[in-house]
Order: C-alpha cells, then structure tokens, then sequence
C-alpha cells in the first residue's frame, strides 16, 4: 500500500496552536494564580493584548481592569480583578505583578472588594496626600521621570 505524504508541512504556528504556558500572577498579599495556561488577555495601558505561548519577550505596564485567563483545559476562561501593574511576558511563562488583585467575574464588586481592603490596610494610614506627594516627587526626580497626578 502506497503512503501518502503531505508535500506542505503544516506551519509552526498551527502545529504548536496547542502549546500551553506558566501564568503567575502576584499582588502585595501574595501570589494571587498559578498555572498553566493557553492564552491570557491583559488591559495594558494602550489597550488590550493577548499572549499565547512563545509570545516575543516584553515588558508592559497594566492598567485597572479584567485579566482573561484561559486554563490548560478546554475550560471556559475566568476573571482576575486588578488595579494596575506590569507584566513580563517570556516564551514560556508570563508573571503579572499587580498592586492589588482579586478573583471575581464582577469587576464592581472585584473592585469595592480592593478598595476595602485597601482602606483598612496599615499603608493606607501610613501616608496622608502631602507625604504621598513628597515620596512620588522624590522618587520621580530620582529616576528622571515627570510627576503625574496621584491616582
């Protein structure tokens, strides 16, 4: 019996559309998810991306809003709440630190869940807007970079 081979390999891409990748994502409480995942979605400051595994290497900022996590599994995708952050995406792993994180699929409640524990967390009296002005100020003019506006 005569074997038939395809004279047109399949692409890189579709052949590894299968790969998976380890996700980390950590707040200030503490690593926050972990696992393999097949994409994850995440609100930068220029928008949404997606990254998927072998993504190019890069570093990005995040801003308030919903990660999309998609499991190894065929599971449908879920939510994680978070403030703001940054992102290191690798070839083989992606690890989002934000500064505050929840796990909900109601970005409301995720965030009045944030700003509550936020408020009575000891950093929130540790600062009154005159010193968060001053240390943002002294910190900016350490690293060269403009003062913004406090959140």
């Amino acid at each position: 019996m005569h074997s038939h081979t395809s004279a047109h390999p399949r692409p890189d891409f579709i052949t590894n559309a299968q790969q998976t990748f380890a996700l980390t994502v950590v707040s200030l409480t503490g690593a926050q998810w972990e696992g393999n995942v097949r994409e994850v979605s995440l609100p930068g400051e220029q928008g949404r991306f997606g990254v998927m595994a072998r993504h190019t290497p890069m570093l990005s900022t995040l801003r308030e809003g919903m990660i999309l996590i998609y499991p190894e599994t065929s599971e449908p995708p879920f939510q994680l709440y978070v403030s703001g952050g940054f992102v290191e995406v690798q070839p083989t792993h992606v690890t989002v630190l934000a500064d505050l994180a929840l796990r909900s699929e109601d970005q409301d409640k995720a965030r009045a869940e944030v700003a509550r524990n936020a408020a009575n967390s000891p950093m929130a009296t540790s600062f009154t807007d005159d010193a968060y002005a001053q240390t943002h100020t002294e910190l900016m003019h350490r690293f060269g970079a403009s003062p913004r506006a406090k959140p």
